[in-house]
């Protein structure tokens, strides 16, 4: 039950680049280096370093055969980087372009070549969840005392400022870790959920090791005491408690999906709202964030609409006076800046990705675990970028999942008979318990 894989050093089971990568990233932004106003943090001195290694290595089909989704990903860079040069020239745009390329394909690249297996996945979510639980010593004291342990003594550390301040929420102070935001920190650890869940505990919450990391993701998402990370966390557990209700029911994918399309149109029938007006109030902390984000939503979309084809580039948004420059939307971000061919080939990737892995059959229990955490990982990532922008370290982070899937793509089960349970069908099917 193995594919092949290309031989690769590793650190406790993790291939050396993904290690490094993955550290890299748990430092803050503060750790870099200027080369000609040129800043270079740590994840992307990594990614600089590997990403002409890597470029080689997909084109040669050296780490799996090149497939469709690897074109999409290079054409949505494509694209980006026409876009940054028309919106300010050759050079300038070369230097902002060449930067999200490098970002972008280099973080995808990241996962997609050197995640080439299930033992690959899971080694990569232990170390994943190994490095969440491992910040809960920095940031349960931060969240009780206000000091930003972690964040404020590496950047001192390199002459970088201190973490700016932020209101407490909840009766603790929202917690920054490493990152330069407790947003960032929050997605972060709540990217993490599923893989601790389904990878890690393997769905087995009887032993107190399971239920202690499970739980552990959980405390460190609370944290950062931010409306978006709660939203990953909350769509995660939803669709693993639905895969675990209705694990042996056939076409229960096919039933959630219909069953959010109805609540999409219950939600646009009967109220006065847009359903996206109803979703942001509900999944923000106060009325206020709610009626920012629906501004810049309504902003953002006629900003679309005058330059759908090359966006608008890193220029400013026309919007009301008294509004910050910032776009709380991940995915308007891209339309706006690049347009909507960008916007589409993105989509088109992380779609077109899950929809490909989820076909793959005959699969054993451990890689439709491994199957699982992917999916519903990335399914809350992009949910609640809809109501914040993945930036810095969150925005490799995002590409470099999506390419951790791909090994799933030529992944060949052994052809022995094995066991499997039989699909029943809906009506005659006893939910199952939870836990």
């Amino acid at each position: 039950m193995t594919i092949a894989r290309a031989k690769s050093k590793t650190v406790f089971g993790v291939p050396v680049p993904v290690a490094c990568f993955l550290f890299a990233m748990m430092l803050p932004t503060a750790v870099s280096l200027n080369l000609g106003g040129l800043r270079l943090s740590a994840y992307r001195l990594v990614l600089l370093v590997m990403f002409l290694p890597m470029l080689f290595q997909l084109l040669a089909n050296q780490r799996g055969r090149l497939h469709i989704f690897d074109a999409l990903l290079l054409t949505h860079c494509f694209w980006a980087l026409l876009a940054l040069i028309k919106w300010g020239g050759f050079a300038q745009g070369l230097e902002s372009g060449g930067i999200y390329v490098i970002e972008c394909a280099g973080a995808y690249l990241m996962g997609r070549l050197y995640i080439r297996s299930y033992q690959d996945f899971a080694a990569m979510a232990r170390a994943y969840v190994g490095l969440v639980l491992a910040t809960l010593v920095f940031t349960v004291p931060e969240a009780l005392t206000g000091i930003h342990i972690l964040h404020d003594s590496l950047a001192s550390a390199f002459g970088g400022p201190k973490a700016a301040y932020i209101e407490p929420r909840m009766g603790i102070e929202r917690t920054f870790g490493p990152f330069d935001h407790p947003i960032l920190y929050g997605v972060f650890c709540a990217s993490a959920f599923s893989l601790a869940y389904f990878v890690i505990a393997e769905r087995k919450l009887t032993k107190f090791s399971n239920v202690s990391k499970v739980v552990g993701v959980g405390l460190a998402t609370f944290m950062s005491a931010s409306g978006g990370p709660y939203v990953v966390l909350m769509a995660q557990i939803f669709v693993c408690a639905w895969e675990r209700v209705l694990g042996t029911v056939q076409g229960r994918w096919a039933a959630l999906f219909s069953f959010f399309a109805i609540a999409y149109l219950a939600i646009d029938l009967l109220s006065n709202r847009t359903p996206f007006h109803v979703f942001v109030e509900y999944l923000t902390f106060s009325k206020q964030s709610a009626y920012n984000r629906i501004i810049i939503f309504e902003y953002g979309t006629a900003e679309v609409a005058r330059n759908p084809l090359f966006g608008i580039g890193l220029g400013d948004w026309i919007r009301p006076v008294w509004m910050s420059e910032s776009m709380d939307n991940f995915w308007l971000v891209t339309a706006v800046r690049y347009g909507l061919p960008a916007f589409f080939l993105q989509v088109g990737l992380l779609l077109g990705m899950v929809w490909a892995v989820g076909q793959r059959p005959n699969f054993p229990p451990a890689w439709r675990r491994a199957r699982h955490a992917w999916a519903f990982t990335l399914f809350g990532i992009s949910v609640a970028a809809a109501t914040v922008h993945l930036w810095n370290a969150l925005f490799v982070l995002f590409f470099f999942l999506i390419g951790t899937g791909a090994w799933m793509l030529d992944a060949q089960p052994s052809r022995q008979k094995r066991k499997t349970r039989r699909p029943v069908p809906i009506a005659t099917c006893r939910p199952a318990r939870l836990f």
